[in-house]
């Protein structure tokens, strides 16, 4: 089958694409496409998407675009099978035009598949109206390329819990990939973090407490403590993971999944400038997954939850999804 992927541009898109792409290449031709913050290191990209945006307003979006339509034209001579977009808004213009068969799969869908009673209830409206809909001409046309979807996949964990939350009709989990590491004595310590960026402020709270390892992809600092590591080195970073303390995290989904998967609590610093780190948030704390830190609370304070995973058999990986067609 032949498959075009798109990456929206944010680096947990990055994060997701590379995992999939570990799973899914060699049983399928996949092309990708992704901007240049959501392209995984070491990973040919067939179309850097950047090049399709404004570049004076890169926040504007427009069809009226050359480059789009040289886009168009050399996604029609791939011909995919099927086109899956991480709600990426110029591929899904291209597979609604092209009439080839698309899915959404997304972490970010989160906060359109849940109910407004959840959404209330969750407290998002009252204390973040200002993140998760401070952009109504972005979240409309997001709206639009779901409604133009054949299908609606949610990757997140959240599937997996005890008491997920309560999807609206059109939307269907998908099983985040992860690692699921064993308990060793050498990959113990106080605190790993799984972090997308350099936060000054996460990286000087951390610096109190002894034994802290990061990993992230990208990083131009380093420090002796907390002790810096590449985050593509995955049977460490699951293993560190795994048999850590405490794991600490910004709210993002895939570091949050494998935390739970490897039955292990989070403590959130959220970033409060991302919609899906807020809303994840406040699920993970609701469902007793996971703490919202402050940068002055002392993680000495805290106390673990139990995280149990419950794998549920309804529920598939994307590549699994695939096969079945």
């Amino acid at each position: 089958m032949k498959i075009l992927y798109a990456a929206a541009n944010n680096q947990n898109a990055g994060i997701q694409l590379s995992r999939f792409l570990k799973f899914a290449h060699g049983t399928h031709q996949i092309k990708i496409a992704a901007y240049k913050i959501s392209s995984p290191q070491y990973t040919n990209v067939d179309w850097t998407l950047d090049a399709l945006l404004n570049i004076y307003r890169p926040d504007l979006f427009s069809t009226d675009n050359d480059n789009l339509s040289i886009y168009t034209e050399q996604v029609k001579s791939f011909a995919p099978d099927l086109i899956i977009s991480d709600l990426e808004h110029f591929t899904s213009v291209v597979a609604r035009e092209l009439n080839i068969p698309l899915w959404q799969c997304s972490s970010s869908m989160i906060n359109f598949a849940l109910s407004r009673k959840e959404k209330y209830n969750l407290g998002l409206f009252k204390n973040f109206a200002h993140v998760v809909g401070k952009d109504p001409v972005h979240t409309q046309r997001t709206v639009n390329i779901m409604d133009n979807a054949d299908r609606n996949l949610i990757y997140s964990h959240y599937g997996d819990a005890e008491a997920p939350p309560n999807l609206q009709k059109g939307f269907e989990w998908v099983r985040p990939y992860h690692q699921v590491s064993r308990n060793h004595v050498p990959c113990q310590h106080f605190i790993t973090a799984g972090l997308s960026d350099n936060d000054k402020r996460l990286f000087n709270s951390l610096k109190k407490y002894p034994d802290c390892v990061v990993f992230m992809e990208r990083c131009a600092e380093r420090y002796q403590n907390p002790l810096v590591k590449d985050i593509r080195i995955e049977d460490e970073y699951y293993c560190n993971l795994r048999n850590s303390s405490f794991f600490v995290c910004q709210g993002q989904t895939s570091f949050l999944a494998d935390a739970f998967y490897n039955e292990r609590y989070s403590l959130i610093y959220p970033n409060y400038s991302d919609a899906e780190a807020v809303t994840n948030s406040q699920i993970s704390q609701k469902l007793g997954l996971a703490n919202i830190m402050s940068y002055s609370t002392d993680i000495n304070s805290c106390t673990s939850a139990k995280v149990r995973p419950t794998y549920l058999d309804t529920i598939k990986y994307l590549h699994e999804y695939i096969e079945e067609l």
